[in-house]
């Protein structure tokens, strides 16, 4: 499916514009409020995305590498007179040192990092209104739908095609 680039350079635009308007609640509603429906939902999508949040995958890390170092600890106490496993071990401890000392000195990633968990959280906020102002249009376009079949007419049209 091909989009043309006028399409796209305005679709930019109400992005930019609506991540700008995230911070206060009442100008995002009233400018989501203002789109059509396909929009909201292409903005919609958009800000879902699939990215998940940082902390979620540091922790993730954290806990991956708690049980790998218990583990480690444990096979090591139990089999220290094995040389190959205390060469394995070694090698653990000197590659946890490393990637301590890169974390500490390499401040910007972790920065960086902030800034998206930061930013995924006024994404959120726009997914959370969007939604929310989708619902009430979907809710009126049914009832719109279900009041044109309630008519006398349309129910009788309903019965002869069934």
């Amino acid at each position: 499916m091909k989009i043309s680039k006028t399409e796209l350079e305005n679709f930019s635009k109400l992005v930019t514009g609506l991540i700008e308007q995230a911070d206060n609640t009442e100008s995002i509603c009233y400018a989501l409020n203002r789109l059509t429906l396909e929009e909201l939902e292409k903005v919609k999508t958009y800000f879902s995305g699939s990215a998940t949040r940082v902390v979620a995958i540091r922790q993730r890390e954290i806990i991956i590498g708690s049980f790998l170092s218990g583990m480690l600890i444990f096979l090591f106490s139990t089999y220290q007179s094995n040389l190959i496993v205390f060469f394995f071990w070694a090698l653990f401890s000197v590659t946890c040192v490393l990637e301590f000392l890169r974390l500490l000195f390499a401040r910007k990633p972790i920065h960086k990092h902030i800034s998206l968990a930061f930013n995924r959280t006024k994404y959120d906020r726009i997914i959370a209104i969007a939604d929310i102002i989708l619902n009430k249009r979907y809710e009126n376009e049914l009832q719109s739908t279900l009041e044109k079949f309630s008519s006398s007419e349309n129910l009788e049209n309903l019965k002869d095609t069934l």
